[in-house]
């Protein structure tokens, strides 16, 4: 039996207030522009349910979307820390959070409040639900997470704007940010400093902290190809639409179709970025993935001292928010901007049916469910590590080498595994003279400031000098890149690594030219026929490489 109605007082809620008013935050920001972002939720009062049946609570979620391996690894988002941003604020959140946390079983919250332009005046109903369900369903699925509610005076673009400001500026160890509200892009003002470009720096310097910036995509549908709203639809931030989510009666996972009111499309503004590429057209295309939303398959919420049944995709982006700050807790990493990563990973409950009334769900991903609904143990573990696929292909000496690499990125212990494929071909004959596959274990990722690196030659027996194809790993800001060269072999002397007795040869015969007696073809690594400052710069590049033999 669910508790329904009334109001729950129970004792254990740890609050913190900040009143922050600094005298000049934002104001160059539109502040007589009265265009308001709009709040995602819609909601009823909620009707007694059995388990696995709407309105859902944590303990439905948490089956259908496989947090509960999480939960028993301990992995709850303790030390992490959620940002939400909201407008008008709840003006009973401290006891209907204490509630909520009571009759579903949840530890009691940490919730810190951040007022940047002053403890707003006034009260609105529908952001009331919303802050509540922000904040009780970030909550629900990573309960050691503190949260840190940053509170519009209003819903003013300047208000939000302010608030979003106040995480970039204020908030940069926050693993995620929720943002549950829009606009559509169409209703920005292009001229002034309540721009969309405005906002996007904001997202730019959000990111750069390692902050995951999460919004709803909206709960309109689409009646066209073109109108949907932002800040979903700026390509740093991770837009969750919306989907209807039936469960079996133990509320395991059954199946789900595209909700009608997921607002989805291609923007008018952004480009498409290069994750994106072969979906959609030629902008960046909402939606990245999607959660229940559906008010009728929706969520308990305690708000205003009642229980209601909220859905919208505003239910979906604190909880991904949540699943984030999970992956951030047991992975040691923070994200950013992590788009990429997730268009990398396979391992989604992919919606097939339904559609929101202009765009229909597909296999793979879609317009109205993006690439799914989260598995959320197989997303965590997937970002643990970072899939690096690179094809190269270099000529030198007559050969011509292709290399080829399939390697993971262990982020938490910084390594280096998989296999790398080297093909060599005569380049005038086109018949393959060496074809070989190494595996790499392991190898470790060292820090060069900017920058993780680490090098390894894979060693090319050929006539009439061993060839070695260099390869250099490089992570930053968890973007991995690969680069290859193709040398004669580095690792002169065989040992199994470049090292100083590979420079001491290359140095005793510097400065000497092919046809001279002192000419070491093998330490003429660029084959250009002297013995110079590229080839010493080559060794000092590569110089503690291991050499796959």
């Amino acid at each position: 039996m669910r508790l329904v109605g009334g109001v729950f007082i129970v004792a254990l809620l740890t609050l913190t207030v900040a009143n922050i008013l600094p005298a000049n935050l934002g104001s160059n920001v539109g502040s007589s522009d009265r265009r308001e972002m709009q709040p995602d939720s819609i909601y009823h009062p909620a009707s007694l349910s059995t388990p696995g049946l709407p309105p859902f609570i944590p303990a439905d979620l948490r089956k259908a979307y496989n947090f509960l391996p999480l939960y028993n690894r301990n992995v709850d988002g303790r030390t992490t820390r959620i940002a939400i941003v909201d407008a008008y604020g709840d003006p009973t959140l401290s006891s209907d959070l204490a509630g909520f946390d009571g009759f579903t079983g949840l530890p009691s919250a940490t919730v810190n409040f951040y007022y940047p332009n002053g403890v707003p005046r006034r009260t609105n109903s529908n952001w009331a639900v919303e802050t509540a369900l922000d904040v009780e369903w970030a909550h629900s699925m990573a309960p050691g997470a503190s949260i840190d509610l940053v509170v519009g005076v209003d819903a003013s673009l300047g208000s939000i704007y302010n608030a979003i400001l106040y995480v970039a500026n204020s908030l940069p160890g926050d693993a995620v940010l929720s943002m549950s509200f829009g606009l559509s892009e169409s209703l920005y003002p292009t001229t002034g400093s309540a721009t969309i470009a405005s906002f996007h720096q904001l997202f730019v310097t959000i990111t750069s902290h390692g902050t995951v910036a999460v919004a709803s995509s909206g709960d309109s549908g689409a009646s066209s190809c073109c109108n949907i709203q932002y800040p979903a639809s700026d390509p740093l931030v991770l837009a969750v639409g919306g989907t209807s989510l039936s469960l079996n009666s133990d509320a395991s996972y059954s199946h789900e179709s595209a909700w009608t009111g997921s607002s989805a499309g291609s923007s008018i503004i952004y480009p498409k970025p290069s994750w994106q590429l072969g979906l959609g057209d030629s902008m960046r295309d909402d939606v990245d993935v999607s959660y229940d939303a559906d008010p009728n398959t929706g969520v308990m919420v305690l708000a205003l001292g009642s229980s209601f049944e909220v859905g919208g995709t505003s239910a979906g982006a604190p909880q991904w928010a949540a699943l984030l700050a999970l992956a951030s807790q047991a992975n040691s990493i923070k994200y950013g901007a992590v788009n990429s990563q997730l268009y990398n990973l396979s391992s989604y409950h992919d919606v097939t049916t339904g559609s929101d009334g202009f765009f229909s769900a597909l296999p793979g991903w879609d317009y109205p469910t993006g690439l799914g609904t989260p598995d959320a143990n197989a997303t965590v573990t997937f970002l643990g590590s970072l899939s690096l696929v690179a094809t190269n292909t270099n000529s030198l000496q007559g050969v011509i080498v292709t290399t080829s690499s399939l390697l993971t990125i262990n982020m938490s212990a910084l390594t280096v595994s998989g296999n790398v494929s080297v093909v060599a071909k005569n380049s005038t004959t086109q018949t393959t003279i060496f074809t070989k596959t190494y595996s790499i274990q392991n190898l470790k990722l060292q820090n060069q400031t900017t920058s993780f690196q680490v090098s390894f030659l894979l060693n090319i027996p050929i006539s009439p000098y061993s060839l070695s194809s260099d390869i250099t790993i490089k992570l930053v800001q968890n973007v991995a890149t690969a680069s290859v060269l193709l040398t004669r072999q580095l690792d002169i002397n065989g040992n199994g690594s470049v090292d100083i007795v590979d420079v001491s040869i290359m140095a005793a015969v510097f400065n000497s030219t092919v046809g001279t007696s002192t000419y070491n073809p093998r330490a003429d690594f660029d084959a250009n026929g002297v013995i110079d400052i590229i080839d010493a710069s080559i060794a000092a590049r590569y110089f503690g490489a291991t050499d796959f033999l």
